[in-house]
């Protein structure tokens, strides 16, 4: 697994595809509901930010998670799906 900027991630997003990335940054948005929520994160490095889906089943600190504020740093690591 690899550490990615999102400029590389956004420039060569086909030669990550499918593959597990290590993303960091800061959230810029933090939505949730019951079952999932989906975070915009951004790291400074692109204009663009990734979006982070996350469910309550594939995770085991989904409540903690879906509460932390915008602005917070974090590290996620996950599959790129286009």
């Amino acid at each position: 697994m690899k550490d990615v900027q999102l400029r590389e991630l956004f420039r060569n997003t086909e030669a990550y595809a499918g593959k597990e990335v290590l993303v960091r940054g800061w959230i810029r948005n933090n939505r949730s509901s019951n079952k999932f929520g989906f975070i915009e994160l951004n790291d400074g490095s692109f204009f663009k930010s990734v979006q982070v889906v996350y469910e309550e089943e594939l995770i085991t600190n989904f409540q903690e998670i879906s509460k932390v504020y915008i602005a917070a740093a974090l590290s996620v690591k996950g599959t790129l799906v286009l």
